[in-house]
């Protein structure tokens, strides 16, 4: 089979993933201009810090925590809309969807001046993420061949750190000296008469975010819909048409349409599937256990304190003399890059899903020690700054070889079709949950605990997945996703 097409709509698909990254790493570069400078919108600042980059930056901004915090509000209310509307208009057009939301708040954003304004986009864009989690890995893992599944569903991970790492260069390149009067700002540091100030052109920032967007929205009107989506409504012409364009003319499409119905007939159940779905089709062991998986490896990846690290990367770098946060966040989101990008080179169809996510909760694990002993180690006078930064570029590492890609590859692959919608949307939005708990709770865990007490936790957490990983989670390489459902049915389970 020539698996082109399942390549160029898994590219086009991903753009929304890459807006997911742009959309995190967005406050990165543009929150201290939105703080202060030639054109802020933020007025609750009242104390600064000199920037060595000339002017300065806000020390806190209630207005702008709360400005970064609110897309995972917003993410919350996607993700749980989003299956919902991928089983009632098709995966397709559930990714075109998701661009809206995205591409009306960066341009509101990118030209409101009023804060509330900035808000209301911001929660805009947080939706179209959540949306996108859902409508984009469901819609890959239905388009891919099992032999490629792996590959072109970690592209989801992988477009999202290259959309991080896309923001902090594209908001650097932005980047210049503008003049900064008083005037200019409803707060000024003390004595403050004008001046030279590093600012970033957020508003041109925002409007590339909308240009992707845009061509994500366009790009998808021409991919077809998940072949798997339209024969579980019996529409065999679309579907057959939609494999030749995935597979290549030569592919025997029909074959697989006759295999796809013949294991639905196997299994009994074709009256269950679809919008349709009775409650008690969710009730049976082989839709609890694959749930109950999922949910699990979900509150693990978030619990295991991947936010934290990240809120932490830049300190680390600093306290180790390097100053620029541009360099510190560079060198995070290239790590990021690097290890994700081995899992869409083919690494995760090679090893598999299971042996994988072993190995990076393992990884992670190790590193989470190191780094309560480093933070030991300067409580007690004798920092080593190589240990703290080495287990964070480890940590990162790990994850990002793993945890960060595959549980999103596994939601779409061991979920039932006839829940795939509706339990993505579950095991997603209990995802952002998880991570709204973890970042609440982690200043507090830190003050009580100490960094050292924080990351022994963490490091509990990855040893409890790697445990759980060991025990639960069935491997699923190169199988066909209607062979992956029969794992979960009680004759198959010892």
């Amino acid at each position: 089979a020539n698996n082109s097409g399942a390549i160029v709509a898994a590219a086009i698909a991903t753009l929304g993933s890459f807006m997911f990254g742009f959309n995190i790493g967005f406050t990165s570069p543009a929150l201290p201009s939105l703080e202060w400078g030639s054109d802020p919108v933020f007025d609750d600042c009242s104390e600064w810090n000199k920037s060595a980059a000339g002017g300065y930056t806000c020390k806190e901004s209630t207005q702008g925590a709360f400005f970064s915090a609110i897309i995972n509000f917003g993410a919350m209310f996607g993700a749980f809309a989003g299956g919902p509307i991928a089983d009632t208009i098709g995966r397709r057009y559930a990714v075109i969807v998701s661009a809206i939301p995205l591409i009306i708040g960066w341009l509101w954003i990118a030209f409101d001046t009023a804060y509330l304004g900035m808000l209301a986009g911001r929660l805009l864009t947080g939706f179209g993420m959540g949306l996108v989690t859902i409508s984009v890995n469901v819609y890959i893992t239905e388009i891919s061949p099992s032999d490629l599944r792996g590959a072109l569903s970690s592209m989801f991970q992988l477009n999202l750190t290259i959309g991080i790492l896309a923001v902090y260069a594209i908001g650097e390149a932005l980047s210049s000296t503008m003049m900064v009067y008083p005037s200019n700002n409803p707060t000024n540091p003390s004595g403050f008469i004008g001046g030279e100030h590093k600012e970033c052109q957020w508003r041109t920032l925002s409007m590339v975010g909308a240009a992707i967007s845009t061509i994500m929205l366009i790009g998808m009107f021409f991919m077809p819909e998940s072949p798997k989506y339209l024969l579980n409504y019996n529409r065999r012409a679309e579907a057959l048409s939609s494999l030749k364009f995935l597979r290549g003319e030569g592919y025997n499409a029909i074959a697989e349409i006759e295999s796809f119905f013949k294991r639905q007939e196997e299994a009994k159940s074709g009256d269950s599937y679809g919008p349709s779905a009775q409650t008690s089709s969710y009730c049976s062991q082989s839709v609890i256990l694959p749930m109950a998986i999922m949910l699990v490896l979900h509150l693990a990846q978030q619990f295991s304190g991947i936010n934290a690290v990240i809120f932490f990367c830049q300190e680390i770098f600093t306290d180790a003399g390097v100053s620029s946060p541009v360099i510190a966040s560079m060198v995070v989101a290239f790590v990021q890059v690097g290890f994700t990008g081995l899992l869409t080179m083919g690494l995760l169809d090679m090893a598999g899903r299971r042996i994988m996510l072993m190995v990076s909760f393992a990884g992670m694990t190790i590193s989470c020690l190191a780094m309560s002993t480093a933070f030991y180690l300067k409580h007690v006078g004798n920092r080593q700054d190589w240990l703290a930064i080495t287990s964070l570029l480890g940590y990162i590492s790990s994850f990002s070889l793993g945890a960060g890609a595959i549980v999103w590859v596994m939601m779409g692959e061991i979920l039932p079709l006839k829940i795939r919608g509706i339990g993505s949307s579950i095991a997603s939005g209990f995802n952002w949950s998880c991570s709204f708990v973890v970042t609440f709770t982690f200043s507090i865990m830190l003050t009580r605990l100490e960094g050292m007490g924080t990351f022994l936790v963490y490091a509990g957490v990855c040893a409890f997945a790697v445990l759980f990983t060991a025990l639960c989670v069935p491997e699923t390489k190169g199988m066909e996703l209607e062979a992956i459902e029969k794992l979960f049915e009680p004759s198959k389970r010892h």
